[in-house]
């Protein structure tokens, strides 16, 4: 019911505190109450007598939907919180070094919204355990390059097509969801080859396809800070056998 619910809303926007302010509670089922209001009016010229119930219905399901999948990630957070405090995980285990949504270089992502092909291109090459393998990182790179930046390219097409044609939104999802799980292969790639004990295959997918520019700025990231890594130690061993020498 509206009343329970602007109950539990007004509990969430007081930080879990029951006995909230009085006008905080008003302001909440007000307002509630007002938009449902204004969905029932919408749909009360429709020929159809349940238009207005099905304008309050579909209202919900479209504002409910994304929130649906904020649930799943939050839902995955949790199983890895509580295993940290079971001492399952580390605390101290390893992590990217930078947050999915820092923005060290902006350029990058949007050159990864535009071309991410080159980035994902790169990281399966970097992977090494890919398919082509054989042929060499450059072949590597090159040939899956294409492959990823067709499939994006493709489904945003698509979802562009569904102006004209809804069906194509779905083929163009599906395309897209395809995209996503080889992204979130690659960042399980790269966490594997770099021992990132941080997340796992459901993180890595959820982040491909959410945000997957930024998780290729990630992962382009994480690749150059390891390359700088692996060149100063190869510095210092080649100084050693000099000195040795």
């Amino acid at each position: 019911s509206s009343d329970s619910g602007s109950y539990v809303v007004d509990i969430i926007a007081s930080n879990g505190h029951s006995d909230a302010p009085v006008l905080q509670r008003i302001f909440w089922s007000l307002t509630e109450g007002a938009t449902a209001a204004a969905l029932l009016a919408s749909g009360r010229n429709l020929p159809n007598s349940q238009g207005s119930l099905k304008a309050l219905q579909a209202v919900s399901m479209i504002c409910g939907l994304p929130y649906t999948f904020v649930l799943f990630w939050c839902t995955q957070a949790l199983v890895l919180l509580v295993k940290e405090e079971a001492g399952e995980l580390s605390l101290d285990r390893k992590s990217f070094s930078n947050f999915i949504f820092s923005f060290p270089n902006p350029k990058r992502v949007l050159v990864n919204a535009a071309v991410p092909g080159l980035t994902m291109g790169r990281a399966a090459a970097d992977v090494g355990s890919w398919p082509l393998a054989g042929f060499g990182d450059r072949a590597v790179k090159t040939i899956w390059a294409g492959i990823f930046q067709i499939m994006y390219l493709t489904a945003i097409t698509l979802l562009f097509c569904a102006a004209e044609l809804y069906q194509w939104c779905i083929l163009g999802l599906v395309i897209y969801i395809g995209f996503a799980t080889f992204l979130g292969f690659l960042r399980t790639g790269i966490r594997n080859k770099f021992q990132i004990k941080h997340g796992d295959m459901v993180t890595d997918f959820l982040c491909a396809f959410f945000a997957p520019m930024f998780t290729l700025v990630q992962l382009e990231t994480q690749m150059d800070t390891d390359e700088e890594k692996d060149q100063e130690k190869a510095h210092i061993t080649e100084d050693n056998h000099a000195l040795n020498m």
